[in-house]
């Protein structure tokens, strides 16, 4: 009897907290969050035991609070700007910390994903991007080039010059932690011989996505022509973690890797440039489908606190574009919905409305097109904080449908649903479920993702066909302060390192990729801010990933042989490409003027970006100002874009280079008309101007003259691919 007692009271004693944290207000925290929360009492419950795991979050408080206050809810705090904290404490805290008076929000997110293409090989990578002897005045010397992604070779030639290492510091998250790390979590090396001897990141044998952004960025591009855009720029590298790399985590530190996480990478490389004493942009090629409204806020307003003048983040728009993710019910219509197309057993879409509205899951036999069921969701009488559970039969499956209900903290006028559904099976096994929403008196709604998509069916049921495109630019991407990139098609082809040639693209060649995300973002925001060039990127690959993988060689186009180990060269696609292109531009932008800040940057784009389509108005959803012209963003920072004698672009047939105080022209053929060449101060003065009348193929002259610095080379010719400007640095 007294061995019962005991167990019953041991059953209560585990039961309690978990009780206790059901009936706590979860007004405060992010959506998120809240269902981590639940899916943990839940995991717990069924158990038997509470495991207290660690979680890393945004905190707004009172900036007056101290550490010891923080830690009566074992609350550690890693970071602080103005109002708002990353720190880390246990998921059975969470709640009492929210219940504190100078609490005010506490926020995380999930896992971002890497942002090549999310279709499996449409995308297998397209025409290399190879690097001209373009601005040499500017290599990126002098700047941080931060990137924080997975599957580093930190022994790639590429991010070598001369021998000597470029990575200047390297965070691994996934490393073994040192207990009296400052550090949260992994490991940081700080030296030459550290890198070298960690060789790669702990996920580099099952990723490869960080030493390809990292390639096209900074890489010097050792004995190939696929050099990084700022290939003198100093290397900073932040290996996080993604969706992909959860088998080489422990469960128990699973919750510590959150959007908060990768906000303390930023800071990391941001810190590190500052210690450094240079300027810095960082490319953050990854993204996760953000929270309608304010639930990412607390992120969103670290970030922007964080950039600034010589600190600017770049981040892609995501590849969410190949499948319908958005409906729309106006006000006036009395019910709009779309199929449900989702490869996973697991799927989730937000909807948001101005009024009253039912949500109905409409179910069809795949076969007959037979209406089988339909599933009305209610959540009348419920609290705001409550979740809706159903069981729900489909095909003799037994689903499960959450759903939460909050306000918008934007406008109060509107309502945020979240709906989750799991079947033991993926969710296109099943039947066909419409997602429908009904309301004649609301505007209403309806956002997914690349996993969670939409299909019209019109021959199972013509009403459910309102899915389109749009609105599903990834997060941090979306935010206000991330210079947010869009990719563009430029080579549709390309042929790899055995001869076979494939054809991967049917775009039209220099416009937007049909893969690109599209704005606006779902906090309203126009997105994407610019676009590049992000089909068949050809940069480095990591050896680590390619010995693991042998047979994975379709998309090598080369190999560079370094004491006696072999190092790949291969194209990538997807908007992950576009944003080290982009933030390699802006480091180039930096060494010019190293104090530029984010509004500046958005002020260069919007004056210099190359449009694609001369239809469109710029900034729209599919560009955003259009194409980033690195050239004339130079020429603009330099004030020389104003003299009407200076060309704001490249000869095409001539390469213009100073070597020894010369300057050398080579032609690619000879030229059929004279050449005129004037020489420019970065103050728009002439200082010598040269007749060219018989010209050579390759003509030299001297430069004795002129003081170091930088100048404005002109070619003038009746010959339009020989005209043209070029910035050299004597």
């Amino acid at each position: 009897m007294m061995k019962r007692s005991w167990a019953i009271l041991l059953t209560l004693l585990m039961v309690m907290p978990l009780i206790a944290q059901d009936q706590i207000p979860m007004g405060k925290l992010s959506p998120w969050l809240r269902q981590t929360m639940r899916n943990h009492q839940r995991q717990s419950r069924r158990s038997g035991a509470v495991e207290d795991y660690q979680t890393m979050v945004f905190v707004k408080l009172d900036a007056s609070v101290t550490d010891e206050q923080l830690a009566s809810c074992q609350c550690r705090r890693y970071a602080q700007l103005d109002d708002i904290a990353i720190a880390m404490l246990p998921l059975s805290k969470v709640g009492e910390l929210s219940q504190l008076s100078y609490v005010h929000r506490i926020e995380a997110s999930q896992w971002a994903h890497t942002t090549m293409d999310t279709v499996p090989k449409v995308v297998n990578l397209l025409p290399v991007y190879q690097q001209s002897a373009s601005h040499q005045a500017y290599t990126g010397k002098g700047v941080v080039m931060g990137v924080m992604d997975v599957g580093f070779d930190l022994t790639h030639p590429n991010f070598f010059q001369d021998g000597a290492c470029r990575i200047g510091a390297f965070w691994d998250q996934l490393a073994p932690h040192e207990e009296d790390s400052p550090l949260p979590i992994g490991c940081e090396y700080l030296t030459s011989e550290a890198i070298r001897e960690k060789a790669y990141a702990t996920d580099g044998k099952i990723q490869n996505h960080g030493t390809h952004t990292t390639g096209i960025a900074a890489g010097s591009g050792h004995d190939t022509n696929y050099r990084g855009v700022a290939f003198e720029s100093d290397i900073c590298l932040v290996s996080n973690a993604v969706s992909s790399d959860t088998v080489l985590i422990d469960e128990a530190d699973y919750y510590k890797y959150t959007s908060a996480t990768d906000a303390l990478g930023f800071k990391y490389i941001f810190d590190y440039a500052e210690r450094q004493h240079k300027p810095c942009v960082i490319s953050f090629s990854e993204g996760y489908t953000p929270y309608i409204d304010q639930d990412d806020s607390l992120y969103a307003a670290f970030l922007g606190k964080m950039t600034g003048p010589g600190r600017i983040l770049v981040a892609s728009a995501g590849n969410e574009s190949l499948l319908p993710t958005y409906v729309a019910k106006p006000k006036g219509v009395t019910s709009a919905g779309a199929f449900i197309n989702c490869n996973r057993k697991t799927t989730r879409y937000q909807i948001k409305t101005d009024g009253g509205l039912e949500i109905h899951l409409i179910i069809y036999n795949k076969s007959t097109k037979e209406l089988l069921q339909t599933k009305r969701l209610s959540m009348a009488g419920m609290e705001k904080d409550e979740m809706l559970e159903e069981a729900i039969q489909i095909d003799e499956q037994e689903c499960t449908v959450t759903m939460g209900r909050y306000l918008s903290a934007a406008n109060p006028n509107d309502t945020i649903y979240e709906l989750v559904m799991t079947a033991p099976v993926e969710i296109n096994q099943l039947a066909e479920i419409a997602l429908v929403v009904v309301g004649e008196d609301s505007n209403a709604e309806i956002f997914g993702s690349s996993t969670s998509a939409f299909r019209n069916l019109p021959d199972t049921d013509a009403r459910w066909c309102a899915a389109d495109y749009g609105h599903n630019v990834l997060a941090p991407g979306c935010f206000a302060a991330p210079i947010c990139v869009g990719a563009t098609s430029h080579r549709l082809d390309y042929v790899n390192a055995v001869g076979e040639y494939t054809k991967n693209f049917s775009s039209p060649k220099g416009l937007w990729a049909t893969y690109s995300s599209m704005g606006p973002a779902l906090n309203g925001l126009s997105k994407p801010d610019i676009s590049a060039p992000g089909s068949n990127v050809v940069s480095s690959y990591s050896s680590y990933y390619m010995e693991e993988h042998p047979t994975a060689t379709n998309s090598y186009v080369a190999y560079s042989d370094v004491e006696g180990r072999q190092y790949p060269w291969g194209v990538n696609s997807g908007t992950s490409m576009a944003t080290p292109v982009v933030a390699g531009t802006i480091a180039l932008w930096l060494q010019a003027n190293p104090s530029l800040t984010p509004d500046d940057i958005m002020g260069i784009l919007s004056r210099t970006s190359r449009k694609p389509e001369a239809a469109l108005t710029y900034p729209n959803s599919h560009y955003g100002y259009g194409e980033v012209d690195g050239y004339k963003g130079l020429l603009d920072i330099l004030n020389l874009s104003a003299i009407e004698t200076i060309s704001q672009h490249q000869p095409q047939r001539v390469q213009i280079t100073v070597k020894e105080r010369q300057l050398c022209l080579r032609f690619a053929e000879d030229p059929r008309c004279p050449v005129t060449v004037s020489i420019y101060t970065v103050g728009g003065t002439l200082v010598r101007q040269i007749q060219l009348s018989s010209v050579r193929k390759e003509t030299t002259m001297p430069l004795i003259q002129l003081a170091s610095g930088i100048y404005a080379i002109q070619l003038t010719s009746g010959d339009p691919v020989v005209t043209g400007s070029q910035l050299v640095r004597i």
